[in-house]
Formats: C-alpha cells, structure tokens, sequence
C-alpha cells in the first residue's frame, strides 16, 4: 500500500487484567513518517477473526488505524496479540502518548 497522503492516526486499547484497566495509547503519524510505519500496518491480518477467546484476568485489545487511506480497526484477545500485531502495539506504546481511554 502507498504511504498516505494525509496524517494518520493509530491507537490502541487495552482493557481487562486482574483490574479491569482500560489503557489507550495514540501516534499521529505525519504522511513524512507513514513509510516507517506502513510496514507494521500492512504485515497484521486484519482480515482474520481473532482465534483466542476473552478470558478472566486476561487482557483485550483493540487496534484502529484511521486517514491518510488507512481505516482499519481489529479487535483481539490477548493470544492473538502477537507476531505483526504485537511489534504495532509496541511501537505505539513507545512512540505514542497514553491518552484517556474513549
């Protein structure tokens, strides 16, 4: 997929846990960055539904990419964050700012 034009937003939430937290984190990603970041975006199956079940104490999560000519969104148990879903959580936990959760 080509780099986008327009800015991009990505965030992430995580809810459950022991406490029942929801923690989201959010990156505006400038169309000047979008080639460090489309790799990530494009390598997750978002087309694929999730294979592990909620579970107690577990966390879930959801993914949503939006502009630029991204608009994506995966919801995902805790098993499934992993692989390509987990180097995008990552680095959206490491570049991004953690914002209230919507």
């Amino acid at each position: 997929m080509p780099a986008p034009a327009d800015p991009m937003t990505i965030v992430v939430v995580r809810t459950g846990g022991f406490a029942g937290l929801r923690r989201a984190w959010r990156v505006e990603v400038a169309p000047e960055e979008a080639d460090g970041w489309m790799p990530l975006i494009d390598a997750c199956p978002w087309e694929e539904p999730p294979a592990s079940a909620p579970g107690a104490d577990r966390f879930s999560w959801e993914v949503a990419v939006a502009g630029g000519s991204c608009d994506r969104r995966a919801s995902l148990g805790d098993g499934d964050a992993a692989g390509p879903w987990r180097d995008l959580i990552d680095r959206v936990q490491a570049d991004g700012a953690t914002v209230p959760a919507p």
